[in-house]
């Protein structure tokens, strides 16, 4: 029982230091794409790896200033379902190639992820002490 306590807290722990690291990172890249341009849906490409399917690479192009860029991206577009379909493309008027395919309006996903990544830090100190109780029990 303690052994998967401990496994359960690793895991919860880790978790919770990627969405620490990842959420104030994505606040940023969110805050400095603030600028718009059309884009397009260019290709979806199939991805597999020894385990079996990995989510989908969308690639976009758009223009900034006449010149064209390309946007990667694993994420769901909720305005795009078919290559050929245009979106809005959301980038950093300073660095034109940081883009988005998506922005949010809000910072609420980013600190509800945050509080998570936090809780879940804190969560191996919460099995180990129930697992101390079930031990004593």
């Amino acid at each position: 029982m303690g052994r998967t306590f401990f496994a359960l807290g690793l895991f919860l722990f880790l978790l919770g230091v990627i969405l620490v690291i990842v959420a104030p990172i994505g606040k940023k890249k969110n805050k400095r794409c603030c600028a718009q341009t059309q884009g397009v849906l260019r290709e979806i490409r199939e991805r597999y790896d020894t385990n079996g399917r990995l989510p989908s690479m969308h690639i976009y192009s758009y223009y900034v200033n006449g010149i064209e860029y390309q946007l990667k991206s694993t994420a769901i577009n909720p305005n795009v379902s078919r290559v050929g379909d245009q979106c809005p493309i959301w980038y950093n008027p300073k660095k034109p190639q940081d883009a988005l395919e998506y922005r949010s309006n809000s910072n609420k996903l980013f600190n509800i992820l945050l509080i998570i990544g936090i809780v879940l830090l804190l969560s191996p100190i919460i099995l180990a002490v129930l697992s101390a109780a079930l031990q004593a029990k």
